[in-house]
């Protein structure tokens, strides 16, 4: 019982020690008490707050390795470039130089050369040394002028410390005149232990002090609206050597037709002419007729260019002399506008034989009267038929080939108000090939010059010229075709009955044969339809003829492309043969069968610009072209 009560004694005077602040020492009279490093009076009577740890004791020492990390770096690189840019490294650009001595300026044409030395002031040497220099546009081989040169390399092999290679360059530089170029010159190189390759480079700049070619343009600097005008194109070489492989590139303004040009254009847009090798001191002269559409007072510029061609020769690659030419427009006294056919195209095409009529309106575009007008039409050329001429109300005289209408035939003539207008007409029509052999009808041409002269009111009794004129009536070729049927000859092996009988297959070959005239032609095709009871069998001949069957639409198509001049009569006819087949029904008994419908040729005038076409009736089985034929032999018998 004492040894429980003890017990619970020692509970309480613990339980009193752990909650009460004067406990004393009570845990130092326990054997086995903790020693207490601090006084219980010094012990905080409530929790303090933790102290925040620094950062920076545990970053410090990271922050100082990336610190230094990077001023090593920036050393590293700045010793680099200090060993190789630096004016005692062992291979420095700055200790290569490149000499170039040379003409400060040149005439268009001329060889001129440039000595080039490469020097090497480096510790060590530059190994595969290479020599580029690029040229400006036009420079050409000194040898040949038809040869560019666009650039010239060399392979200089080695350089040692303190050594030179020196070499002298050739070329030949074309441009216009007070034009500045700059000539490039690259050294390429690579140093010991490095596979990689540097440079070093340096302009050198030249004058062209003159063109190797003159361009001198004279024509017509004032002219009326849609009125023809004539420019004269002189290109002279001024080249000590011969200038190769020029053509002229003419840049027409707004409104300007091209009417023709002596020698022809070589570009589909009458725009370039080609005008070849040049020796020193030759000239080239270019005639250009146009009429140029506009308001009076508008002013049109001409650029004419020379040099040489772009690979497909439809523009100036590189220009040796540029003209440029002003012309004024100005409404003319009296307008005149000349239709043909009721065409008033500055080029019209007419056809061989045909009725051609000729419609002039005119119209006092002046404030003050006109008298005694007088309207002037001359027809120049061979091809005309001058029994077909007829001139109404004017008269025609065959010495000159002129129709003329005043006022003896045209009342109105006599005195013409400001802003009166009427019109004359005429007719005539051309000679044909089989009219007058003699005659040169191919790429022929009929001018028509009109010319309005008259006194003005407010001045003398002295005729002037108040308009003039002219118009180009171009010479259409023909071209023909011929459908024919055959049985027993030509390329195929025919079967079947003969005359064809009913529910029996006979085959038949068709020939299409197609000519022209005077002019070649272009893009010539023939077309025509199979009928529905008529089936292609798929022979045709000859194998370099492109013809085509569509058995959708059953139509055959011949394409011939280009047709040359008098196709059939100097030169073989154009012809190809296809194999066609038939099963008669017993409905067609006595009758003759369509093999081909109705054929048709197209293709254009490559002269004239016309389209050309006609057409050749369906091809039966009365195949009259056949040598077997007799007179029932196409129908069909039962």
């Amino acid at each position: 019982m004492d040894d429980l009560n003890e017990k619970k004694n020692k509970i309480d005077e613990v339980q009193n020690a752990l909650y009460s602040r004067s406990s004393g020492n009570i845990f130092f009279k326990r054997r086995h008490a903790l020693k207490i490093a601090n006084d219980a009076n010094n012990t905080p009577s409530a929790w303090a707050p933790e102290k925040e740890r620094s950062e920076s004791t545990t970053t410090l020492p990271y922050a100082k390795i990336l610190i230094g990390a990077f001023i090593f770096f920036i050393l590293a690189v700045g010793f680099a470039f200090y060993k190789f840019f630096g004016g005692s490294n062992t291979v420095s650009g700055n200790n290569i130089n490149i000499l170039v001595s040379g003409p400060v300026s040149v005439s268009g044409g001329e060889v001129f050369p440039l000595d080039i030395k490469v020097e090497n002031n480096n510790s060590a040497a530059l190994s595969n040394v290479s020599l580029l220099v690029e040229y400006p546009d036009g420079t050409r081989d000194p040898k040949d002028s038809s040869v560019a040169m666009p650039r010239y390399t060399e392979s200089l092999g080695d350089v040692g410390v303190g050594k030179n290679i020196e070499r002298i360059v050739k070329a030949s530089i074309f441009g216009q005149e007070n034009t500045p170029e700059v000539i490039k010159i690259t050294v390429e190189y690579q140093i010991a232990g490095s596979n990689a390759i540097f440079n070093k480079e340096k302009d050198y700049n030249l004058l062209i002090s003159s063109s190797p070619i003159n361009v001198t343009v004279t024509g017509d600097q004032e002219v009326n609206a849609n009125q023809q005008a004539n420019f004269s194109v002189k290109v002279t070489s001024n080249s000590l050597t011969t200038v190769k492989g020029l053509i002229l590139k003419v840049d027409y303004p707004f409104g300007f037709n091209f009417t023709s040009a002596d020698p022809s254009p070589s570009s589909l847009d009458n725009s370039v002419f080609i005008i070849g090798d040049l020796q020193s001191g030759a000239s080239r002269t270019i005639n250009i007729t146009g009429a140029i559409d506009g308001q009076d007072g508008e002013q049109r510029i001409l650029k004419f260019t020379v040099g040489t061609p772009t690979s497909d020769n439809t523009a100036v690659n590189t220009p040796f002399a540029v003209y440029s030419m002003d012309v004024s427009i100005k409404k003319p006294s009296v307008g005149v506008t000349l239709s043909i056919n009721d065409n008033s195209d500055n080029q019209v095409p007419i056809a061989i034989g045909d009725k051609i009529k000729g419609t002039i309106n005119w119209q006092n575009n002046l404030t003050e009267q006109i008298s005694n007008m007088s309207i002037n039409v001359k027809f120049i050329g061979q091809v005309l038929d001058k029994q077909s001429v007829n001139a109404n109300n004017g008269f025609y005289s065959s010495s000159d080939n002129a129709i003329t209408f005043d006022r003896s035939g045209v009342s109105d003539f006599n005195t013409v108000s400001p802003s009166d207008n009427g019109n004359v007409t005429f007719d005539f029509s051309t000679l044909s090939p089989a009219s007058d052999p003699s005659i040169p009808f191919t790429n022929s041409q009929l001018l028509i010059d009109v010319t309005v002269t008259g006194t003005l009111g407010s001045g003398n009794n002295s005729i002037q010229t108040l308009y003039s004129g002219e118009k180009v009536l171009k010479l259409s070729s023909g071209i023909n075709l011929l459908a024919r049927g055959f049985r027993t000859v030509g390329p195929f092996e025919n079967s079947g009955p003969f005359p064809p009988k009913v529910d029996n297959q006979t085959t038949y070959t068709i020939k299409w044969t197609a000519t022209d005239s005077f002019n070649s032609v272009s893009n010539a095709k023939v077309t025509a339809t199979l009928p529905s009871n008529v089936t292609w069998t798929g022979f045709t001949s000859p194998a370099t003829e492109h013809i085509n069957y569509d058995q959708g639409s059953g139509q055959i198509s011949w394409n011939i492309g280009n047709m040359q001049a008098n196709t059939g009569i100097n030169y073989p006819p154009r012809e190809v043969s296809f194999q066609v087949a038939i099963t008669p029904s017993i409905t067609q008994v006595g009758g003759n069968i369509i093999l081909l419908n109705e054929s048709a040729i197209s293709g254009t005038d490559a002269y004239s610009g016309d389209s050309l076409n006609t057409t050749e009736p369906a091809v039966t089985t009365d195949i009259t072209s056949d040598p077997a034929y007799q007179g029932d032999i196409g129908k069909v018998v039962q």
